[in-house]
């Protein structure tokens, strides 16, 4: 019985893991996100553009797998000035 027990508790874990990075290849955009007229005079929008949806907590809850993420891909990530 501890064998099946411990099967689900691996099986949990990795489903929790692919649904952390899966959700953060979801919601990032490396380049950043352009704001249209209409998002700048929102208020209280947020700084970090690197997000499809503004929610202060996102770039604290994926900050381990964005610094993996620049590490791995620093091209995706350079801003282009004419873009």
């Amino acid at each position: 019985m501890k064998h099946h027990d411990a099967a689900i508790i691996v099986a949990v874990l990795l489903l929790l893991t692919v649904l952390y990075v899966g959700s953060y290849f979801t919601l990032v955009v490396p380049g950043g996100r352009k704001y249209t007229n209409a998002d700048l005079n929102r208020p209280g929008l947020s700084p970090s553009r690197n997000y499809r949806i503004d929610v202060d907590l996102l770039p604290r809850f994926f900050a381990p797998l964005e610094q993996i993420d620049r590490k791995l891909r620093p091209k995706a990530w350079e801003v282009d000035p004419f873009g």
